[in-house]
């Protein structure tokens, strides 16, 4: 039986676009979903939001269903059976039985949701209701930068027949690396007496997300994110757009592509989000 698509939860990118994506594409758009999937939990645990748990549900379903596709993608390119490329493709499979578990893990706590309005509560992470969705949450924790992790393992052995070729100017090691953590879901933005702070465990410079930015490479979802301290406001996510994607995609195996791949026009972002995705 095929779960219906849910209008509130429309997939990243449409798989019937005129210009499909590329195998590294879809791992990228794969980690992103992570990431927008696990942001929601987290503003649950930190009583920043109630739960919806039929969208939960619904969400992890389509998680597994991209992870499962994503690996066919990859398959159907007959990449050698050799590592990295083997682990690579068993570490996503891993991810995609993970999810399985925390769709079976959301569903029970669908059914353990408290009657009344208790589920605008922050939820008690050791028990019932919370205590599902928080097992749900660590099955999902590592998926975004695993499979940032396997993506650039894949691209190296990619043909270049299956590898995007799109670029921008003033591409460097710094702005890759910089795409890289917004990948993974390390980046979050808020906003604290006037005053941007970009920030995770690993160092992001802010002038480079700004550029970024401006190229429309990455864009902030408000309030979308945990807050960075027990009490504080909700974060702004920072996302790869279309663009940042595809551009990612070309540059994600190795620095030494940077800049020195021939470029070809770059679509204006409206006409690449049209083409690939719908958001």
């Amino acid at each position: 039986m095929t779960t219906p698509p849910d209008p509130n939860h429309a997939p990243l990118f449409d798989m019937d676009a005129p210009v499909p994506l590329t195998p590294v594409e879809r791992l990228l758009a794969l980690a992103d979903l992570y990431t927008e999937h696990n942001d929601p939990i987290d503003l649950l645990f930190a009583g920043r939001a109630s739960h919806d748990p039929g969208a939960s549900v619904s969400s992890a379903r389509r998680l597994e269903r991209e992870a499962l596709a994503s690996i066919k993608a990859v398959r159907q390119q007959r990449l050698p059976a050799i590592e990295p490329v083997s682990s690579a493709v068993v570490r996503l499979k891993q991810i995609a039985y993970l999810t399985g578990g925390a769709t079976r893990y959301l569903t029970a706590a669908q059914q353990a949701l408290p009657e009344g309005d208790a589920e605008h509560a922050r939820p008690d992470p050791r028990r019932g209701f919370g205590q599902y969705v928080r097992l749900a949450r660590e099955l999902t924790a590592l998926a975004p930068a695993a499979i940032i992790e396997s993506a650039t393992h894949i691209a190296a052995r990619l043909p270049d027949r299956a590898r995007s070729s799109t670029t921008v100017p003033g591409m460097d090691a710094a702005r890759r690396d910089a795409l890289l953590e917004v990948a993974r879901g390390h980046v979050i933005v808020t906003e604290q007496y006037g005053q941007r702070g970009y920030g995770h465990t690993v160092s992001v410079d802010v002038n480079v997300l700004r550029h970024l930015e401006t190229q429309e490479l990455v864009i902030r979802k408000p309030a979308s994110a945990p807050p960075f301290f027990p009490g504080g406001p909700p974060g702004d996510r920072v996302r790869l757009t279309c663009l940042g994607l595809s551009v990612l995609s070309t540059v994600i195996d190795s620095p030494l592509h940077i800049g020195l791949s021939a470029a070809r026009p770059v679509p204006a972002p409206a006409a690449a989000t049209t083409a690939r995705a719908r958001r």
